[in-house]
């Protein structure tokens, strides 16, 4: 169901690729008609029609390639993405007589990205600080999390339960026209993690 969908993008590219290919030969044969029967290189008018065929492209193109690459999703459009919250506990690792949940691994280069690790019940997983983030104060959620809207509720109820745990959030993008013009429906909208330990103390770096 969700290819099909994606199915309307698919034939509007098709569309517009048939649209380019008669505006080249449409302005072709103006212009040999121009020539042949006024003998004349250049007319306002066939200009004027140039122009706006034109334009006519180039603003379906880039309305085509907002919808497929550019446009950003927001997790409270609920009538554009389905949005799934979770909570993990993490396990406690040990290096020698230190205990960690999460390791950071600076980055190198201009603007340096860390990158996270963290352990699960039988599962290691890491991310990159551009999508995720660490909470050690009393506050359960990061300033950067904030924007991704996770659920208050769920948050404080996993601080209770668990000593340390990881918040994800998952947007999908739903089967609607808008998301099937732009070939996204069934695809990943955004991750963003959120890894909460009690302090920077159990953070290896």
């Amino acid at each position: 169901m969700n290819s099909a969908w994606n199915w309307i993008g698919l034939g509007a590219w098709f569309i517009l690729l048939v649209f380019l290919i008669f505006i080249v030969q449409n302005i072709r044969h103006r212009h040999i008609k121009m020539i042949v029967m006024t003998r004349r290189t250049f007319s306002f008018t066939t200009f004027l029609l140039d122009l706006l065929l034109v334009a006519i492209f180039i603003g379906g193109l880039g309305f085509m390639s907002y919808q497929t690459f550019f446009r950003h999703v927001d997790v409270t459009d609920q009538d554009l993405v389905s949005v799934k919250y979770s909570t993990v506990p993490l396990v406690l690792q040990t290096n020698g007589g230190n205990g960690y949940f999460v390791t950071v691994e600076q980055g190198e280069g201009r603007t340096p990205i860390q990158k996270y690790t963290y352990w699960t019940q039988g599962n290691q997983y890491q991310v990159k600080s551009i999508h995720a983030s660490i909470a050690t104060g009393e506050d359960p959620i990061t300033i950067g999390a904030r924007v991704y809207r996770f659920p208050s509720k769920m948050i404080k109820n996993a601080d209770k339960k668990y000593e340390a745990f990881v918040a994800t959030v998952r947007a999908t993008y739903k089967p609607t026209f808008l998301n099937g013009l732009g070939m996204r429906v069934g695809h990943n909208a955004l991750d963003y993690t959120m890894i909460r330990v009690p302090s920077s103390v159990f953070v290896s770096k």
